[in-house]
């Protein structure tokens, strides 16, 4: 009976037609061109990320992106002798969306994190760049998210 139930759930599972949305190599949108500051290293990363809808085909939509992303890292919380206990990393993100250079919508997303400070400084900033990574990943879903809707 088990091996039963254990197969039917599993031709359940596998045959419901699930795709995630992140992964679609044949979206039926496309990035024409992704503009920001040289300088921006947070834009160039979600630039990065979404390299997979950037292509030269005719889909139904065309859009063009602009991004203007800030990281800050502000002190939250500090002990009696005035050292930092607990940061907080924000990153901003302006995205505008152009389809036919028109624009279509503008959104700012904001993503944070607080995290306790490490005595250990080099562990520190690796910590802070993996909770950036995090941050950005965070930021591209968001923005792959309204460019389907």
């Amino acid at each position: 009976m088990k091996k039963i139930f254990l197969i039917l759930s599993l031709i359940i599972v596998t045959s419901c037609g699930y795709q995630p949305i992140f992964s679609a190599k044949d979206a039926d949108l496309n990035i024409e061109e992704i503009i920001f500051d040289s300088n921006d290293k947070i834009s160039y990363k979600i630039k990065n990320k979404l390299n997979y809808l950037v292509s030269k085909e005719n889909n139904n939509k065309v859009f063009k992106l602009l991004l203007k992303s800030e990281r800050r890292i502000l002190t939250s919380s500090k002990d009696s002798k005035g050292d930092t206990l607990i940061f907080k990393m924000i990153i901003d993100t302006e995205v505008e969306i152009y389809e036919n250079e028109k624009i279509l919508k503008m959104k700012n997303i904001s993503k944070d994190f607080s995290y306790k400070n490490n005595s250990n400084k080099f562990d520190l900033k690796q910590y802070e760049k993996i909770v950036e990574e995090n941050l950005i990943d965070a930021i591209y879903q968001e923005i792959v998210l309204i460019l389907y809707n």
